[in-house]
């Protein structure tokens, strides 16, 4: 089952700043909801562990989160892949920041999920809804933290 996941957030701080949140692993584990560890392999990929739950299914996630085609400050191409007992999870989001005003920054992503197994049993309706949700949280986290730095 293939979800679009499509958007777009502004941020109160310059692209560079911005970018530097989108790129720090203690950013994205508290922004990343059920996102455990990021235990880094190279400067660009990580090792991960997710733990997510759909309509009283939950399950734990092992994976990688990689970025690749980074250009700092201007955006990078997000995978994250994962598997677990509960089935998989792929995810292959474009992330570009551009300028807004004297010293914002507007985040648009695109991109797609893919699930299977037990979980996309629940329905693509449900599932739609739950990884809009997550992905609405995810930006929301960075975007606090980006305020409170």
């Amino acid at each position: 089952m293939t979800i679009q996941l499509t958007g777009s957030k502004d941020f109160p701080v310059p692209p560079e700043q911005t970018f530097r949140l989108l790129t720090d692993p203690d950013a994205l584990i508290k922004a990343m909801p059920g996102l455990k560890s990021l235990n880094k392999r190279t400067e660009t990929s990580y090792d991960a562990e997710l733990e997510v739950g759909v309509a009283g299914i939950k399950g734990v996630y092992k994976g990688s989160l990689e970025m690749r085609d980074v250009l700092p400050g201007e955006g990078y191409r997000m995978t994250v892949n994962g598997e677990g007992p509960m089935g998989f999870m792929e995810a292959d989001v474009q992330v570009a920041l551009t300028p807004v005003g004297e010293s914002g920054t507007r985040l648009k992503y695109d991109g797609t999920a893919k699930v299977g197994g037990t979980v996309a049993g629940v329905g693509q309706r449900v599932l739609s809804g739950v990884a809009k949700f997550i992905t609405n949280q995810f930006f929301n986290g960075l975007l606090k933290q980006a305020t409170s730095r």
